[in-house]
């Protein structure tokens, strides 16, 4: 067998000859990235506005579930003063705060988007966590930690009669 030499000249080659460079079944139509070609079609920029704004609506919708059960979780933790069910309230109390607070990195303003409403979708995302929010301090107040009677805040007013007593059951 003998060897094949294979050979090619660079003489031929200039760098405006940049068709020469291509390899045999390439195709220069195909392989251009029409992400990158800015489209003049309204039709294509609406259709994409939707579905930026349907994809802003899912992000601030996407939570629901988590909220729900953190709600189920501490419903089942009970209203008894124990360290697992005072940690459960205070991650209701603290997840909703700081999610409010972090919600404009979350829906930010897009420059290249400017008819884009982040507006609604942000209220609704600030609504659900309000709603975590509230169960967290409904369950303060089944739990009796939140002061709602006003000789929580004064200290010269008779304290409200308990409503229930607890007697030891050794005589």
């Amino acid at each position: 067998m003998t060897g094949l030499s294979w050979s090619m000249g660079f003489d031929s080659i200039t760098p405006g000859n940049v068709k020469s460079l291509d390899p045999p079944g390439f195709d220069v139509n195909l392989s251009k990235d029409l992400s990158i070609v800015p489209t003049t079609d309204k039709k294509k920029d609406v259709g994409m506005l939707q579905r930026k704004q349907q994809a802003l609506y899912a992000r601030a919708t996407s939570h629901v579930k988590n909220v729900g059960f953190m709600c189920f979780m501490a419903w089942m933790s009970g209203n008894g003063i124990q360290i697992f069910s005072i940690l459960m309230t205070f991650n209701l109390l603290s997840a909703p705060i700081s999610a409010i607070l972090g919600s404009g990195k979350m829906f930010p303003k897009e420059e290249d988007w400017p008819q884009l409403d982040v507006l609604m979708p942000r209220l609704l995302f600030c609504a659900i966590q309000l709603g975590q929010l509230l169960f967290g301090l409904y369950k303060l107040d089944g739990m009796g930690l939140l002061p709602v009677y006003p000789s929580d805040w004064i200290s010269t007013m008779a304290v409200p009669a308990s409503l229930e007593r607890s007697f030891s059951s050794l005589s």
